[in-house]
């Protein structure tokens, strides 16, 4: 169900995505509707959609990442060597993992909240749809709760987002009290007469720190915050790395289709205001670019230290996130957006294709372990059994020979599994740029 809901969403999504690249002059001419409206004292929240040239295309790769995504996740999901089979009699004659269906609900969930997301016609619903990500995020990276890294992550993630979030919602309270009209819709909260208003308004000068300062560029910082959280920029950065504890398609998930690329997309969305505060309020946008223009560099610094492969892949994604903010920053906004969409392709193709080599290095690891048992109980009967094998101690590090994430555990990957080893080489030409042929190099 959840495979053929993500097919139906990607077909309906290519002719609008196509409709945007074809119709000349679309981004003027957006296509909106309201379906229904919730009473909230004098004012209503207007719950409706918006597509234009950015969210069709946004559309048009989220949807078609899920695809991959959920048929992957139907065969990622098997049932589990440490399981018992008496224990699971259903799911081990299935060959699914036990909580399979709860998986893909969860996914669906987290795959319906960037959906509307990008499609929401206001920056209330916006929000909500945020939030609906961030507790997917928060039930996905804690899936595998027996483990208690997962716990502590998904805890991580959930936590730490929220403190951008928070600061993002005051940005969009003072956002509509300033705003005239007072309204969080896009359509009136972007136009030209509100952003020269906006522009021309400045704090009280009789307040501390902030007096006298640009509210447009105040409002601009407060909602970046956001961004900050939500796309792992420095300093809110720790949770991405730890979120790598989830099952190889949530890493998919949230690296590529979904999470980190909805805070750019804020950023996008929201590019007429930013684009006026580029000139009301330089300071402001010099903020964002800093913080992206370091984090591009801190975050790639810390990916050369790593071994386990998930990181140094989670790492990547901060600096590749870090660049689409600093691009942003200086107003490069169709820059950021080329780079979000040919990303967010080679992104997912590098994880699932992590995913593909830590299958096969677990599948050789339980081989190794069991040919040891059968060892050890020959020779139990000598007596001189052998014991699990302990940590190594190298230059680079201790060394878990048992761990399958750790990739000086790996090698031969194009030998033993040639059509995973190739799509990695080519993932990984576009990740680092490779020139004229990868989208990388492009972007």
């Amino acid at each position: 169900v959840a495979i053929g809901g993500a097919v139906i969403t990607f077909l309906l999504s290519w002719p609008i995505a196509f409709a945007a690249f074809g119709a000349e002059h679309f981004g003027a001419h957006p296509v909106e509707g309201q379906l229904f409206s919730i009473p909230t004292g004098n004012s209503a929240i207007h719950v409706g959609y918006l597509v234009d040239a950015p969210s069709a295309l946004m559309l048009f790769m989220v949807s078609f990442l899920l695809v991959m995504i959920f048929v992957y996740a139907s065969g990622y999901m098997t049932f589990p060597h440490h399981l018992s089979v008496a224990d699971y009699p259903v799911a081990a004659s299935q060959g699914k993992d036990p909580r399979y269906s709860r998986f893909m609900a969860y996914i669906s969930l987290f795959a319906t909240g960037m959906m509307g997301l990008v499609v929401s016609n206001s920056l209330i619903t916006f929000f909500i749809f945020w939030e609906v990500m961030g507790l997917c995020s928060y039930l996905l990276i804690g899936f595998w709760y027996e483990k208690a890294s997962a716990r502590a992550a998904s805890i991580k993630a959930f936590m730490t987002t929220r403190v951008g979030d928070v600061i993002m919602l005051i940005g969009m309270m003072m956002l509509y009290i300033y705003s005239e009209p007072s309204s969080l819709m896009f359509s009136e909260m972007l136009n030209v007469h509100n952003l020269e208003h906006l522009a021309e308004l400045s704090m009280p000068t009789n307040w501390a720190v902030i007096g006298g300062l640009p509210i447009i560029g105040i409002i601009s910082v407060l909602i970046f915050f956001g961004t900050i959280g939500k796309s792992a920029q420095f300093p809110l950065h720790v949770w991405l790395p730890d979120a790598m504890e989830g099952p190889t398609p949530v890493s998919a998930m949230i690296h590529a289709a979904t999470m980190v690329s909805a805070g750019v997309f804020l950023l996008i969305r929201l590019y007429p205001l930013y684009a006026v505060t580029l000139e009301a309020a330089p300071a402001a946008m010099q903020f964002v670019a800093f913080i992206g223009g370091f984090t591009a560099l801190f975050a790639a610094t810390i990916a050369v230290a790593q071994w386990d492969i998930k990181r140094v892949l989670a790492y990547s994604t901060i600096s590749q996130l870090g660049y689409m903010v600093a691009a942003i920053g200086i107003g490069a906004f169709p820059a950021a957006l080329f780079h979000l969409l040919t990303h967010a392709f080679f992104k997912a193709l590098l994880f699932l294709g992590s995913g593909s080599v830590i299958h096969g290095v677990e599948h050789g690891l339980h081989h190794v372990h069991e040919h040891n048992h059968d060892h050890d109980a020959h020779g139990d009967e000598h007596g001189h059994g052998h014991h699990a094998p302990a940590l190594i101690q190298r230059a680079d590090g201790v060394l878990n020979p048992e761990d399958a994430q750790d990739m000086r555990n790996m090698g031969g990957l194009l030998e033993r599994m040639p059509r995973t080893g190739w799509t990695f080489i080519i993932g990984g030409l576009a990740l680092s740029g490779f020139p004229l042929l990868t989208a990388g190099f492009w972007s």
